[in-house]
């Protein structure tokens, strides 16, 4: 036996993740230095865990952390089970708040059992001027008052989208002290879901107020196109790369998806690769929003002609066309959303917006990781969590997005590890790796039925409790 080695932390009787043996883990300087019975070690510090499981941190590969706790600060329409509730919580919301303008997140019509989106005339209850976001945030219903504001009286049914959005962008953006607060609150979320680092989605205000906020997870920044400026990624290793937009959402019908509107590809194959080469001279990444199968396509197309440069991502891929698969290879990142199932069964948004032949083709999961392509599951915090995604994937009924408990936990630590670039020492419970863990009361890897109502019982992260 050598040298005994003082530990910070010794993390007795834990249940390891892939492992499948009560074992103990030592902790030093923030990292595990040891995964055995390590009895002879001593440490500053002994938990008995009593067979508590433990898993790798969750890396949460797509977030809006800002825009998360904004919902939590002011009125989040998430609960709702009908259009007359999310009505009755606006006019509630319009009361309480000291604020001139009101502003509601994420209704979702589809979840209520119609078709129709929020109308400005409903929202015309209220006298206030009322912006009430999608649930995707790719679109967003104005009453009267709120459209005079930004000088479209003249749309009839109230309803912004894409980019059309910008000109609501005075009216909602945070006032330093609330962006603080949304910033704070949103890591308590992430913390409660055992998340311990998120590449956020950040535009330009965000990004420097980023420096002067205190973090309790690791955050890589990852800035909109329309807001980079020379110097981005330089001397920091907090920034991840470049997101950009080939298309908008499924809910809003702005996907680039055939028989669509054409206009809803916002760049094609030449213009999103002469702005890849832009992005990638400057050593950044890029990070591709496409959900129809139009701009999954052209992401696909672009980044396997120039396989190797870097790691760039495609977000969401929901709609797949048929053999692309076949063109990637472990250069691109899949950065899905398995919550985004909610939307996918029999009956749901997918097939009443798309029709019943795109059931089987999209979020092709099992697909995706049989052709040996890196998976990393992010949330879009809608919502921040998880078991909630994990839960969706493994009770998928199709067998193209079916995937295990084990495959999936994987896809949310060392999936989000390998687009980071840090799977060295980031995303697995393995000597040399970051002490970053989510602890549970049991081992959940054999069940499938209430996985989204599991939560973790603590979160470590660089080997502290928070």
């Amino acid at each position: 036996m050598g040298m005994m080695k003082m530990l910070d932390i010794k993390l007795e009787n834990c249940h390891i993740f892939s492992n499948g043996e009560n074992k103990s883990i030592g902790i030093g300087n923030g990292k595990i230095l040891l995964i055995d019975d390590i009895i002879y070690e001593q440490a500053k510090q002994t938990v008995d865990m009593k067979g508590s499981f433990v898993v790798p941190g969750f890396i949460d590969s797509h977030t809006h952390l800002v825009s998360l706790g904004l919902e939590n600060i002011r009125i989040s329409l998430y609960t709702c089970k009908n259009r007359n509730e999310a009505i009755d919580r606006i006019k509630t919301g319009s009361n309480e708040t000291r604020r001139k303008v009101v502003i509601a997140y994420k209704w979702d019509e589809s979840l209520w059992g119609d078709d129709e989106y929020l109308s400005r005339s409903e929202l015309d209850v209220v006298s206030k001027p009322v912006i009430a976001f999608r649930r995707d945030g790719h679109m967003a219903t104005l009453n009267s008052s709120a459209l005079r504001l930004v000088g479209r009286e003249g749309v009839k049914d109230g309803v912004l989208k894409e980019k059309d959005l910008g000109l609501l962008d005075k009216l909602v953006s945070p006032e330093a002290e609330e962006r603080i607060s949304a910033f704070n609150r949103s890591q308590e979320i992430a913390i409660s879901e055992g998340v311990t680092a998120v590449r956020d989605m950040v535009d330009r205000e965000t990004y420097f107020a980023y420096n002067g906020l205190k973090n309790r997870i690791r955050i890589f920044r990852t800035l909109y196109d329309r807001d980079m400026f020379k110097g981005v990624g330089i001397g920091t290793d907090t920034d991840w790369g470049i997101k950009t937009f080939l298309d908008g959402s499924i809910g809003a019908l702005t996907a680039a998806h055939e028989g669509w509107d054409g206009k809803n590809l916002i760049m094609n194959a030449t213009q999103f690769e002469t702005f890849c080469n832009g992005i990638w001279s400057n050593n950044l990444p890029v990070a591709a929003h496409a959900i129809g199968e139009m701009a999954v396509e052209t992401a696909v197309n672009i980044f396997s002609r120039h396989s190797g440069r870097f790691r760039n991502s495609i977000e969401h891929f929901e709609l797949m066309p048929e053999e692309v698969l076949e063109k990637l290879n472990k250069s691109v990142v899949i950065s899905s959303q398995p919550n985004f199932l909610d939307w996918a069964g029999e009956g749901g948004m997918y097939e009443n917006r798309l029709g019943r032949e795109w059931l089987t083709k999209n979020n092709p999961f099992r697909d995706i990781i049989d052709a040996g392509i890196p998976l990393a599951f992010g949330s879009d915090t809608m919502p921040l969590g998880p078991m909630y995604g994990i839960h969706q994937a493994v009770n998928s009924k199709f067998r193209q997005q079916k995937i295990t408990v084990n495959e999936a936990v994987r896809c949310y630590s060392e999936g989000g590890s390998y687009l980071l670039g840090r799977d060295q020492y980031m995303g697995k419970i393995e000597e040399g790796y970051l002490a970053d863990l989510a602890v549970f009361d049991h081992d959940f890897t054999m069940e499938t039925g209430n996985l989204k109502d599991i939560k973790p019982v603590s979160t470590m992260i660089v080997g502290r409790f928070c």
